[in-house]
């Protein structure tokens, strides 16, 4: 588990960037903090291990406040401007992210942090310590292989998990688990469904049956299907 702290003298970018990192099992907020003091009372009291971290703050800055520790965390900036991407590379930041920042960016700049976190869900099928996700179902989080998942249905901002062993609910777009599982074997048929290749049976008219189960193809969706399946 990845432990962060947000910081940001803005309420609303402050508030974006939590709504993202609860979209990710395995990075848990310790603080959201408005300004560099009260996150450096934070960094005194726990272990932590990235700081999405604001550059212009008053007081003192994002920069400054990191050059100021003896032990830094890992650290992603966000700003609202450029001038500074030259000066935060120079000190090592893992990433720059411009506001207003996107999800699919935000992902991108976490897979950053690579195995040295120890990040718990990975884009690379092939190794085996790396097959599988942790979703959040109720107050628990809930260790998944990919290749047990059969496929994964949406309604709205939740997500129902079919697998093998059993079906989960967990709170995810699915266009944001669709950014997670890319590069593996799952394909998406519908609007709100996608499926494990793995797992088809076969397809008749709009429909594929994926493990006994008979699931609708959407229009939009059934040329990037069948070329997929290397049947254009």
């Amino acid at each position: 588990m990845i432990n962060c702290v947000i910081v940001d003298d803005e309420p609303l970018a402050r508030q974006l960037i939590l709504s993202y990192v609860d979209q990710l099992p395995y990075i848990n907020c310790v603080a959201v903090c408005q300004s560099a003091i009260e996150a450096f009372g934070v960094l005194h009291e726990q272990k932590i291990d990235v700081l999405f971290l604001d550059i212009q703050m008053p007081g003192i800055s994002g920069i400054n406040f990191l050059k100021s520790l003896k032990t830094a965390p890992k650290v992603i900036f966000t700003t609202a401007y450029s001038d500074y991407a030259v000066e935060a590379f120079e000190i090592d930041a893992i990433d720059y992210l411009l506001k207003p920042v996107t999800f699919e960016r935000f992902i991108k700049a976490v897979q950053k942090l690579g195995s040295d976190n120890e990040i718990l869900i990975s884009n690379k099928p092939d190794s085996k310590a790396d097959s599988y996700m942790f979703l959040k179902v109720d107050r628990r989080l809930v260790k998944v292989d990919f290749m047990d998942i059969v496929y994964v249905e949406a309604y709205g901002d939740y997500l129902k998990v079919h697998s093998i062993k059993e079906t989960y609910i967990t709170y995810m777009t699915l266009n944001k688990l669709e950014l997670l599982l890319s590069n593996l074997r799952f394909i998406r048929i519908h609007r709100s469904t996608i499926i494990n290749k793995a797992f088809i049976q076969f397809i008749e008219g709009n429909c594929i049956h994926v493990n006994d189960v008979n699931l609708a193809i959407g229009l939009t969706y059934r040329e990037s299907l069948l070329a997929n399946l290397g049947n254009t």
